[in-house]
């Protein structure tokens, strides 16, 4: 089976689904502009539609702003409300609050080096720092690059992620440690693994126990298996996507955890303000410590976006995590159209 490599993040997707999408996920957002009271309500249904139309064979999108949900789907294949995806490259975002959270526990710091913690396994592991893994500036090359090795890797069941990033680390450094900025998902499999060096538990356990049982997000899950019941595709090997992009979940537990994210209820003060420290990525947009950043005219936002298989998904939330938006695709989302006006609603009040 031919594998489609999860969310490599190229100049592609950083300038055209980030910019574009993320706004899609703002303008459903009310309150950027004039009183909360006064924004209209987020435009489910017709940022539902367009994305469908675009081609997508399945789509969702829902809203939690102002203490209120609100969902809408689409497609040919149109999906329950609740129906759960595979989200991608968002597990990262899940991946470096763990990280954080024994940085602030004294467990690491974000300036050890891969030799401190994965002694031996990366030739340049003593040039690259805990940070430079979160904010993809270790100059790893990215293993899904190499799509025959991704397709071989993908049948074998004994791959184990110490092998992906064995191979990964033989590869070439892309740029000098820090000297650069480009996204690599071999950094978050060295990540996962430093997690589990640092714990002595699983990646796994630590998951559950630091976030999805913490916040009883009780649809979300690190598959073990390659197929699922309720989702209707051949999936791939949970140890290649593993702490990279392996997660499955819904939109009412992704923008649960976004907003636990950015209100403090995860991270101290401090975490939050190192994992939003930015390194330039364009004009519009910023990655910080496994999430991306995105100034509008309405304000900053904070998010993540995946693809894994035909699965696409976005998500954005206010600096507060008060508002936060999820898009979930399957097919091709087509081209949207000029959102700015519903990116930043203006106050109905003063409309004319």
């Amino acid at each position: 089976m031919a594998v489609r490599p999860w969310s490599r993040c190229s100049d592609r997707v950083v300038r055209f689904v980030l910019p574009t999408l993320l706004g899609a996920v703002a303008l459903v957002l009310p309150g950027c502009g004039g009183e909360t009271s006064a924004a209209p309500p987020p435009p489910v249904d017709q940022v539902v539609w367009q994305i469908a139309r675009g081609g997508a064979e399945s789509v969702i999108v829902f809203v939690s702003a102002d203490g209120r949900e609100y969902v809408a789907t689409a497609g040919n294949h149109r999906p329950g409300k609740d129906q759960r995806f595979r989200v991608g490259s968002v597990t990262k975002t899940f991946t470096a609050t763990i990280v954080l959270q024994l940085v602030a526990e004294g467990k690491l710091r974000l300036s050890d080096t891969i030799e401190r913690h994965l002694p031996g396994i990366v030739p340049a592991g003593k040039k690259i720092t805990i940070r430079q893994l979160l904010n993809h500036r270790s100059g790893l090359a990215n293993f899904t690059d190499d799509t025959l090795w991704l397709e071989r890797a993908d049948r074998s069941p004994s791959i184990r992620p110490i092998d992906t990033l064995r191979f990964a680390a033989a590869q070439p450094l892309v740029f000098p440690p820090g000297s650069e900025w480009r996204y690599s998902n071999t950094n978050y499999i060295a990540l996962g693994l430093v997690i589990e060096k640092t714990t002595g538990n699983t990646y796994r356990k630590e998951l559950e126990r630091r976030i999805l049982d913490r916040l009883a997000l009780k649809r979300t899950e690190l598959p073990r298996t390659r197929r699922l019941r309720d989702l209707d595709d051949e999936g791939d090997n949970p140890n290649i996507s593993w702490a990279v992009g392996a997660l499955v979940s819904d939109t009412h537990d992704l923008a649960r955890f976004f907003s636990a994210l950015l209100s403090g209820r995860l991270l101290s003060e401090g975490s939050l303000a190192q994992m939003k420290q930015t390194v330039v990525v364009d004009h519009e947009l910023g990655y910080g410590l496994g999430i991306f950043s995105v100034q509008l005219p309405c304000g900053r936002f904070w998010g993540h976006d995946g693809e894994i298989l035909n699965y696409a998904t976005l998500v954005g939330a206010s600096d507060d995590g008060d508002r936060v938006a999820v898009i979930s695709v399957r097919g091709d989302p087509g081209s949207p159209r000029d959102l700015t006006a519903l990116l930043c609603p203006t106050d109905t009040t003063n409309s004319r």
